[in-house]
């Protein structure tokens, strides 16, 4: 007879803000809310195994890789006493390779063209002074996100968006719960 695999229940951290929320479905108990000390997601009863964390945009990433660049690192330092550890992206390679151009959309881009050429004033707006005043590349971003990758073993993913973040989120958690509850087969 098949063992049957318990539901399983995910920990957000309390200083996760608009993440991912998980209910009673399928496979999974719910969500609680608690204090974690790295990542912003895990599974409650391997808090010491498993974390994830999660970041929702490019320009976030590129204030982790650069004014933040110490508190970022430390964070994933910490990520190595983890066995299983991921780095979910709620946006593309693309997005990241283009930074910082890929904050704008197509009508920002032609409008900061525009205005590089001397054509136009400058555009007003938040996202035209990060364009106009990050020294960071997204040559570089990328680098360090595979430096992440490749030097602390850390499952980088880009996720291309928040909901495709939060179900490949959903099938860690489900796939490493098949794993810590004894399934014996691959399937599913």
């Amino acid at each position: 007879m098949a063992k049957s695999i318990p539901k399983y229940t995910v920990i957000k951290d309390t200083r996760e803000q608009d993440g991912w929320f998980f209910s009673s479905y399928d496979r999974c108990q719910g969500m609680e809310i608690g204090t974690l000390h790295t990542g912003d997601y895990t599974l409650k009863g391997y808090e010491d195994v498993v974390c994830i964390e999660r970041k929702a945009s490019v320009s976030e990433i590129g204030m982790n890789l650069g004014r933040k660049k110490e508190a970022f690192f430390n964070e994933m330092e910490r990520m190595k006493d983890f066995h299983f550890r991921y780095l979910l992206l709620e946006f593309s390679a693309s997005d990241v390779i283009n930074y910082p151009m890929s904050l704008l959309d197509e009508e920002d881009k032609r409008k900061y063209e525009l205005y590089k050429s001397g054509q136009i004033k400058k555009p007003t707006g938040k996202r035209f002074d990060i364009v106009d005043q990050t020294k960071l590349s997204g040559k570089y971003l990328i680098k360090s996100l595979m430096e992440i990758s490749i030097r602390r073993d850390i499952n980088v993913i880009f996720c291309d968006n928040k909901y495709n973040a939060f179900i490949i989120c959903n099938s860690v958690f489900k796939r490493l719960n098949e794993l810590f509850n004894g399934k014996d087969n691959d399937a599913q």
